[in-house]
């Protein structure tokens, strides 16, 4: 089993418009051809070609297509997959992962191109190629956490020591003793998020382990983890688990 599951190419019409949507699983999308701007998990972003994409199982995502349409390959990861790519820094923790590349924009028309192929050995093909997708984007990700800069490392240790702690950019900036916008480049550049995202997702962590082990009300979970209030922390981990608290801790 090579662990790339449901790897298909999809095609999108000139100006289409898919409105928020959700899957039960998680997914990873390389643009060959067009572009579009899509809005997940409250960030915005613009694709093109060569862009590869990672949505987490039901993050709520909606797309916007350009003149040219767009053209995608797309699979899923099965749990050995993500595992080992866990193992090779490229975590699939719920946060999206862009990577963009002249490599992975040729990887992807070959597959577009194995699949065009109807005989025995065309899936084995694109799936080889699929794999190699990954190991590029695994590489990337190795890349990129040896190079963190130890004033940034040190701006994310003071965020999971302190995550209830109302943080400001110039709070962090502080901490980095870095310009507001030089930090928030580099965060981004980093770890695919601004850091009030990253914070919201540690708190949301924070929450949903006690939710787990805890018969806490609600309430009084919410404060400890930083939240103004109930509407608050149910806005937050919904946008993060698809699901209300309270659901969330029931289902468990």
């Amino acid at each position: 089993m090579s662990g790339i599951v449901d790897l298909h190419v999809s095609e999108y019409r000139p100006g289409g418009h898919m409105a928020g949507h959700r899957h039960d699983e998680a997914w990873f999308c390389l643009v060959v051809e067009g572009g579009y701007e899509e809005t997940i998990l409250g960030m915005r972003n613009v694709h093109e070609p060569g862009d590869l994409l990672f949505c987490p199982a039901h993050a709520k995502h909606e797309q916007r297509f350009g003149q040219r349409g767009a053209r995608k390959v797309i699979f899923h990861p099965n749990d050995t997959l993500a595992g080992l790519l866990a193992e090779h820094h490229a975590r699939l923790d719920g946060r999206p992962l862009i990577r963009r590349s002249a490599t992975l924009h040729a990887l992807g028309w070959r597959i577009v191109q194995a699949m065009a192929v109807e005989d025995a050995c065309a899936p084995l093909c694109a799936e080889g190629l699929a794999l190699d997708v990954l190991a590029e984007t695994g590489r990337g990700m190795a890349e990129l956490s040896m190079m963190e800069p130890a004033w940034l490392r040190r701006v994310r240790q003071c965020l999971h020591d302190d995550r209830a702690r109302d943080w400001s950019l110039a709070d962090l900036a502080a901490v980095a003793e870095r310009h507001p916008v030089h930090l928030a480049r580099s965060f981004r550049l980093f770890h695919h998020c601004t850091p009030g995202d990253y914070l919201r997702r540690l708190r949301v962590e924070r929450a949903a382990h006690l939710l787990r082990t805890t018969r806490r009300p609600l309430l009084d979970i919410a404060l400890e983890c930083g939240f103004a209030g109930a509407a608050q922390f149910s806005r937050s981990f919904r946008a993060v688990h698809a699901v209300t608290p309270s659901a969330w801790r029931r289902s468990r």
